[in-house]
């Protein structure tokens, strides 16, 4: 009872700042505010003083955003959080709001139909993206509604002292033998990509584009290695805006070397003091803004010196050099090592009937994550779901969740490590007793997904929303489904979840795939209230010879960097195809060669006896 106390007490304070929110577009307050799930630099992962949608809904997932108006409260959020966005609302204060179902109307419509004509939408402009403000601002035009950007965002009046403050932490250099090319080399990259698309200058917000630019992390934002920063990068300047406190004596000297002595160092509160000082004295530039930046950004640039369009950096990131590509190699071997250690632990002590819960379990993967070499902590929370607790996508085990891993249940495990040669993500699913018949079929159904995603051969540059199909054909062939896409890209000691790749059923424009991107493969099935399945590795992007080649096109598949085995007692041998048999007998007997010499013959016989086990050939 308490947060339903403190939830609603929330909103009637909101709705009481929201009408003292009067400007001229607004004399009599806001009918409606938006609160997106975002900040300054649209980060997936917030900052805990950023967390406005949280704070006000009560909602810990990482996607959805909040409509509060005189009378009701909303949340859209999508299939990924159904299940736990109904358990963390007050029912009795918010509506969930399912996006991708048909009956689901979109904020805009929402918004249309509900407030009188002329009325005034509030936001706070850094917290929503250029894209998601034009696509507000068009959607509610024909009803007459004004969008209005606050100057201040009504969320932190109610939050007031309670709002956490922003933690910087030390910035450090990445050495070149992780990172593969040097600063300056980037920056020249950029300033030609300025040149073919006629822009005068980039304004980079995005946290990881600069981390990877400047070849430099931190720990602002937990289990991404990224700091508080803006760039600016023109044809003769480069400008990096960031609290100087947190540059470390090694990171002052990697900059200095690594940019050539050119690199501006500004205070972080001065970015959008410099963009229109720099427009000012520049009248005729063009001005490269991401579509991704927040629209506080649009606002600082005259419309006729921007171009809002995509950044060429993410897509100069997101494919590997071969020195990236060898660390994350060597990164998933040790990190597979360690999941092996965890899962023949994990077995032997549910077996033994000893006491372990999502939680102690967790903990203990921590632990044998911790004894890898260059590991700097996870890449995102451990979802670790026994049962029912499984069937939610993006679970959170906290002690008030968390329940006893048994033989009678499924467990799910998804996580992750940071190394500084890689980053790691990777999903199983397993029972420990005698899993029934039907959740058996449904293993093998998502397993026949999964393999059939990674060992097709596409075009290059073939988009995701083309690929997604094939993870979900044997799912499609009973009836089933999952509600979240297939596959995402990750980064290189960076974001777990990098674009502009993705394979989904949404990725309809974006870059397509190319050599050297890592790419996740990870169908899965949920049962509400019973279980959950998913099987999730990272996988490279590599060439392959072809009988043809039509239009000089090269052609493309997929190579796992994940090497733990699946579950052989959970399959249906009798649904597998031969080339599907084939698969996983190679791709276990590749975990035997990878792994086991990672593992030490005295100290960890269990394992490897465990690791031959689960890899014997079926057939």
């Amino acid at each position: 009872m308490m947060a339903t106390r403190i939830h609603s007490t929330s909103l009637r304070s909101l709705r009481q700042a929201m009408k003292k929110e009067i400007t001229p577009a607004s004399p009599a307050g806001l009918h409606a505010y938006v609160i997106p799930t975002g900040d300054r630099h649209q980060n997936e992962y917030l900052a805990d003083c950023d967390q406005h949608r949280q704070f006000i809904s009560g909602f810990t997932g990482s996607c959805g955003t909040a409509v509060v108006t005189d009378k009701k409260a909303l949340l859209w959020t999508d299939g990924r959080y159904f299940t736990q966005a109904l358990q963390e609302l007050d029912e009795h204060h918010w509506q969930l709001m399912k996006l991708g179902l048909p009956d689901t109307p979109t904020i805009e419509s929402y918004l249309s139909k509900e407030l009188p004509t002329n009325s005034s939408i509030g936001l706070d402009p850094s917290t929503m993206s250029i894209d998601a403000y034009n696509d507000l601002v068009k959607g509610v035009q024909d009803s007459g509604h004004e969008v209005v950007c606050c100057d201040v965002n009504p969320v932190n009046t109610v939050w007031g002292k309670d709002r956490p403050a922003l933690e910087c932490q030390p910035i450090v250099p990445l050495e070149v033998c992780y990172t593969g090319e040097v600063c300056h080399k980037k920056v020249s990259a950029v300033r030609e990509k300025l040149i073919d698309m006629q822009c005068d200058a980039l304004a980079v917000t995005a946290l990881d584009d600069i981390a990877w630019l400047f070849n430099l992390r931190g720990s602002d934002i937990e289990y991404n290695p990224v700091f508080f920063s803006y760039a600016f990068v023109s044809r003769d300047k480069l400008v990096l805006f960031v609290d100087e406190s947190q540059l470390t004596p090694a990171a002052r000297s990697h900059l200095s070397e690594e940019t050539k002595s050119e690199l501006d160092v500004k205070d972080y509160g001065q970015f959008h003091v410099y963009l229109k000082a720099y427009v000012d004295a520049n009248p005729s530039c063009r001005i490269l803004v991401s579509n991704r930046s927040s629209q506080d950004v649009a606002n600082t640039v005259p419309k006729k010196n921007s171009v809002v369009g995509s950044s060429p950096i993410p897509l100069m990131k997101s494919v590997k050099n071969t020195v990236e590509l060898k660390g994350i190699r060597e990164a998933s071997i040790r990190d597979s090592a360690a999941l092996c250690k965890y899962f023949c632990w994990l077995e032997k002590e549910v077996k033994s009937n000893r006491n372990v819960t999502e939680l102690s379990a967790a903990e203990q993967l921590l632990m044998f994550r911790k004894n890898v070499d260059k590991f700097m902590g996870p890449s995102f929370e451990t979802i670790s779901g026994s049962g029912p607790n499984g069937a939610v996508i993006h679970y959170r085990v906290t002690p008030e969740t968390s329940r006893p891993i048994t033989k009678e249940e499924m467990y799910l495990c998804d996580s992750g490590g940071q190394y500084k040669d890689g980053t790691t993500d990777v999903t199983r699913t397993m029972h420990f007793g005698e899993a029934t018949p039907h959740e058996k079929e449904c293993y093998t159904r998502v397993l026949k997904g999964h393999i059939k995603l990674a060992s097709t051969t596409f075009p290059e540059k073939c988009r995701g929303a083309l690929l997604d199909t094939l993870a979900r054909t044997a799912l499609w062939e009973v009836g089933l489904d999952f509600n979240h896409g297939t596959g995402h890209g990750v980064g290189a000691y960076l974001n777990v979840h990098e674009g502009p790749q993705a394979i989904s059923p949404r990725a309809t424009k974006d870059a397509g795939l190319q050599a050297g991107m890592l790419v996740t493969d990870e169908p899965g099935y949920y049962e509400a209230e019973s279980f959950g399945i998913r099987i999730e590795n990272v996988c490279v992007v590599v060439k392959k010879d072809t009988r043809f080649m039509f239009n000089d096109r090269d052609y493309l598949t997929l190579r796992p960097m994940t090497l733990v085995p699946y579950e052989t007692d959970l399959m249906l041998t009798y649904l597998l195809t031969a080339d599907e048999i084939e698969y996983i007998n190679t791709y276990h007997w590749e975990c035997q060669q990878q792994v086991i010499p990672l593992l030490n013959e005295k100290d960890d016989t269990d394992t490897i006896r465990w690791l031959l086990h689960k890899t014997k050939v079926i057939g």
